[in-house]
């Protein structure tokens, strides 16, 4: 679980997980798109000219604007040979409106031990990435810049 408080209200927050081309500033390049509603798709596309697999896509499972994203997490994570993803993992955003700031934790569920990587100098696994992801988010919402990290090795 991650948490962290943004000095903005509740839908500049929304706005910014949710917007395709938001995402690609603090995604490291990489598009999140929503279908903002349950059943809807989630496709998550490949930093334009990396030679990186396809387009990934989920579910959305829940959607309450403003305060809860919950959506199925298929593709981007390693798997371990002597493990079986059965269903997809689960990324659920919950957001908090406090006033002119608003709370944010996320949730990253039905991980396998392939999703997770031991070293954590390098930027990859589901641990190492989701921080960056979040560092990034909140100093372009703070500062008007992304973070910058070092590519994936």
């Amino acid at each position: 679980m991650y948490s962290n408080v943004y000095p903005h209200d509740a839908g500049k927050l929304w706005e910014a997980l949710t917007n395709g081309d938001f995402s690609e500033k603090y995604w490291f390049g990489y598009r999140v798109e929503f279908e903002l509603k349950a059943g809807g798709t989630v496709r998550i596309h490949p930093p334009k000219g990396e030679d990186k697999p396809g387009d990934k896509a989920g579910k959305v499972l829940v959607c309450e604007p403003f305060r809860k994203l919950v959506y199925t997490w298929v593709g981007m994570c390693s798997q371990d040979a002597g493990h079986e993803r059965k269903e997809p993992s689960r990324v659920t955003y919950e957001i908090t409106p406090m006033g002119a700031q608003t709370s944010s934790r996320l949730i990253h569920e039905n991980l396998l031990p392939g999703d997770v990587e031991k070293d954590p100098n390098k930027f990859q696994g589901i641990n190492n990435g989701w921080p960056a992801v979040i560092s990034s988010l909140k100093s372009l919402l703070e500062r008007a810049r992304p973070s910058v990290f070092p590519a994936s090795h």
